[in-house]
C-alpha cells in the first residue's frame, strides 16, 4: 500500500471515528426527549421533576463544553473525545438499569457531560480534516450525524415501544463503548496552538456565533424536548405516536443541515442564520397557534428540523 493510500485511509478512519462518537454522545443525551412521557409515568415524575432532569442534562452539557474546550487546548482532541464517549457509555448503562429517579438523573448528568466534553474536539477535528473551501459543507455533513442520532433515538422508542425504553439506553451504552475504541485507534490532529487574540477577539467570539448557537440550543433542548409532552397532553396522541412526530422532525433535519451548510458557503454564516431563523420562528408560531392537530404536528416537525439546522451555521 502506497504512502498516499495509507494517508487517505487514516484520514477516513479519523473522520469515521469522530462521526461515530458524535452519534454515540448524541443518542445518549437525546433519548430523554422521546421517552419523557414514558419515563415520567414509570418513575412517577411530574412535569416539574421531568423539567429539572432536562435542565440538569443541558447544564451538564454546558459544563462539559467548558471542560472539553480546556482539555482540547491542553491535550488535543483525542483525550476529550475518548472521555466524552466513556462518560456517555457509563451514563447510558446507569439509565438502562436505573433503580429510581435519583440514579436516572445522575445518568443524564453523565451523558450531558459526555456530550459536552466531546463537542469542541469533534468540531475542531472535522474543521481540521475538511477542505478549507468546503468547511460549511463539512459542518453540514457532520451535523447530519447529529440528526441521524436524534432520529435513531426517537425511532428506537417508536419501534420498540414504551415498555422497551430501557433497552434504548443499552444501545447508547454500546455505541459509546464502540466510539471509545474507535477514537483510541484513530489518528486525530495533535494539540491545538492557542493564540491570544486579546479582548476584541473574545468579544467577537461571544457575539453572533454564541447568539446563533444559543438560539439553537434553546430551541433544541428547551422547546423540541417537550414536543412529545405537548403531543400527548394537548393533542391527545399516544406515546408511540408522539415519538413518531419527533422522529419525523429528526429525519427532516438531515437534509436541513446539509442545506444550511451549503447556504453558509454561498451566503455566509450570517445570511444562512437569517433564513434558518425565519423558518424556526414561522414553524414555532404555527405549532403553538394553529388549532388543527395535524398542522400543529407537521409544524412541530419542521421546527425540530430548523432547530437542528441552526447548529452547522453556528459552528
Amino acid at each position: 500500500m502506497s504512502e498516499l493510500t495509507t494517508s487517505r485511509v487514516a484520514h477516513h478512519v479519523a473522520v469515521a471515528a469522530v462521526t461515530l462518537t458524535y452519534v454515540a454522545v448524541t443518542v445518549g443525551e437525546s433519548i430523554l426527549a422521546p421517552i419523557l412521557p414514558i419515563a415520567s409515568s414509570r418513575l412517577g415524575l411530574d412535569e416539574a421533576a421531568a423539567g429539572r432532569i432536562l435542565g440538569l442534562l443541558s447544564l451538564s452539557a454546558g459544563v462539559g463544553n467548558l471542560v472539553g474546550g480546556a482539555m482540547l487546548g491542553r491535550f488535543g482532541p483525542k483525550i476529550p473525545a475518548m472521555l466524552g464517549a466513556a462518560l456517555t457509555s457509563i451514563g447510558a448503562a446507569l439509565a438502562a438499569v436505573e433503580a429510581g429517579s435519583s440514579q436516572f438523573t445522575a445518568a443524564h448528568v453523565l451523558m450531558g457531560l459526555g456530550a459536552g466534553v466531546f463537542f469542541a474536539s469533534g468540531i475542531y477535528s472535522i474543521g481540521f480534516l475538511a477542505d478549507p473551501r468546503r468547511r460549511g459543507r463539512a459542518m453540514g455533513l457532520f451535523g447530519i450525524a447529529y440528526s441521524l442520532a436524534l432520529a435513531l433515538a426517537a425511532g428506537l422508542v417508536a419501534v420498540m415501544g414504551p415498555d422497551a425504553w430501557r433497552a434504548v439506553f443499552a444501545v447508547a451504552a454500546w455505541l459509546g463503548g464502540a466510539a471509545l475504541v474507535a477514537v483510541a485507534f484513530a489518528d486525530l490532529p495533535s494539540r491545538t496552538k492557542v493564540v491570544n487574540g486579546g479582548v476584541g477577539s473574545g468579544l467577537r467570539l461571544l457575539g453572533i456565533p454564541v447568539a446563533v448557537g444559543g438560539a439553537a440550543a434553546v430551541a433544541q433542548f428547551g422547546l423540541v424536548a417537550f414536543v412529545t409532552t405537548l403531543a400527548v397532553d394537548d393533542w391527545t396522541m399516544t406515546e408511540s405516536s408522539a415519538a413518531v412526530v419527533l422522529l419525523v422532525g429528526r429525519i427532516l433535519s438531515i437534509p436541513g443541515k446539509a442545506w444550511a451548510g451549503r447556504l453558509a458557503d454561498r451566503r455566509g454564516a450570517i445570511g444562512a442564520a437569517r433564513v434558518v431563523t425565519i423558518t424556526l420562528l414561522a414553524s414555532g408560531a404555527a405549532c403553538l397557534t394553529v388549532p388543527a392537530v395535524w398542522i400543529g404536528a407537521a409544524a412541530s416537525a419542521v421546527f425540530a428540523a430548523a432547530a437542528g439546522a441552526m447548529f452547522p451555521v453556528a459552528n
